[in-house]
């Protein structure tokens, strides 16, 4: 059985890694916003949702790995410099595959989950005109699909949540192998990852209340933490190297 995670010392690691760190990585997130903002802006100004996806995805594949290598290398101890942000565009297209997946993955859960919730309300829209054995039955059905299916892409996300770092610390491994691997470092983690990621909301939610502004704390410490989880449960897949 693995160790379980210390999610008090993860987030305890990540906001020493931050000391006197905080200026590069905010700027980095700024300038990353500012281009995701403008890609979106142009995609709204010519009403073409197809293109917000389109610019979306060219920003992300560009520059995400950027934030990623940044986050890293704060909570492994090394310095950053907010012009990191362009250095990893050598990834675009296997950070765009990544990417893609996740959509496409999104997109088929979703409209699975669309369909469960709307056959679930006519299940309780016309149950009058049914038996109650029978519309009970598609109400109790409609329940238990939808809950199965949100479940499920809660667990599949958790399960393929380490594929970025892994990539940045396995440029060439095939994607694949990726997933693969993310899922077996998660094996006995899900938990313990879904507790860290919860711990924040109530920083989140405090964060509406400045304009925002709490975020360009906050999404630095999410980040590091984030990166910290990995790095203690990549300990037991002996394949990854630094």
């Amino acid at each position: 059985m693995r160790e379980s995670v210390d999610i008090k010392k993860i987030r305890k690691d990540a906001r020493k890694s931050l000391n006197g760190k905080y200026k590069d990585i905010v700027i980095a997130i700024l300038i990353y916003i500012l281009l995701g903002g403008m890609c979106y802006g142009t995609a709204a100004y010519i009403k073409d949702p197809a293109m917000m996806i389109f610019l979306g995805l060219i920003i992300t594949s560009l520059f995400y790995m950027g934030l990623v290598q940044m986050t890293v290398k704060i909570a492994r101890g090394k310095k950053v410099k907010y012009s990191e942000l362009f250095q990893r565009t050598d990834t675009f297209f296997r950070c765009a595959a990544l990417t893609i997946v996740f959509l496409a993955i999104n997109a088929i859960c979703a409209l699975l989950e669309f369909t469960a919730i709307n056959s679930l309300i006519v299940f309780i829209t016309y149950q009058t005109d049914l038996n109650i054995a029978l519309s009970s039955f598609m109400i109790v059905t409609g329940i238990i699909l939808s809950a199965a299916i949100a479940v499920f892409w809660i667990i599949l996300m958790l399960c393929l949540s380490q594929s970025y770092y892994i990539l940045y610390d396995n440029e060439d491994m095939p994607l694949g192998d990726i997933f693969r691997l993310s899922m077996d470092m998660m094996e006995g983690h899900k938990a313990d990852y879904l507790l860290l990621c919860v711990s924040f909301i109530g920083w989140a939610f405090a964060g509406l209340f400045t304009l925002g502004i709490l975020y360009l704390w906050l999404i630095p410490y999410i980040g590091v933490s984030l990166v910290n989880f990995y790095d203690k449960i990549k300990k037991d897949v002996k394949i990854i190297e630094d």
